[in-house]
């Protein structure tokens, strides 16, 4: 009895990790929604800055495990993320227009995978039909970027990461609480 009260609490401490974070995704998808221009240059301008950061790393890895092989090409590579970091933070604007196309791959995929992980692994048990949506809005928001690539990448990319993260922190909640019913029931 003692191994299933245990059981029960680690599967409520993990939901509510994930209930907060599926919280915190539906705020940021509000606040990506309600000003999807700013959100798209500060989704760019993450991005710029977690790729130099990247990059500076792998030089410092580079030189720090010199004896290893592959110095020369973790030093190459490290030192092309730098300039891609720097690119993007300086050039926002090219580099939006890049990340819309990739971030319309990108949901299309995603969707696509979210829509057979719904039928076929049935998350979320009943509410299984919340992750299919998910899945099938998001691939809809991804043939819809690069649909309209890049007459309106300024404000698409902002509003669709924010429609994704938003439709994300939903299905995540439902699937969390639908677990502890689950387990409550049990």
């Amino acid at each position: 009895m003692t191994a299933d009260l245990q059981a029960e609490l680690d599967i409520k401490k993990a939901t509510g990790w994930i209930i907060a974070l599926s919280i915190i995704l539906i705020i940021l998808g509000i606040v990506a929604i309600l000003i999807p221009g700013i959100a798209s240059a500060f989704f760019t301008a993450v991005i710029g800055w977690i790729t130099l950061i990247s990059g500076a790393v792998m030089i410092v890895q580079a030189f720090q495990a010199k004896p290893v092989r592959g110095f020369w090409l973790s030093l190459i590579v490290g030192i092309f993320y730098v300039i891609a970091g720097i690119y993007i933070l300086f050039n926002l604007g090219s580099a939006l227009l890049a990340l819309t196309f990739a971030f319309g791959i990108l949901f299309i995929v995603e969707g696509i995978y979210t829509i057979i992980m719904a039928f076929t692994n049935r998350s979320g048990h009943r509410m299984s039909w919340l992750v299919a949506l998910n899945g099938i809005v998001t691939l809809i928001l991804g043939i819809m970027v690069l649909n309209r690539f890049p007459s309106s990448a300024i404000w698409l990319i902002g509003l669709y990461v924010g429609i994704s993260l938003l439709m994300s922190g939903v299905s995540l909640l439902a699937a969390a609480l639908s677990t502890r019913r689950l387990v409550a029931n049990l």
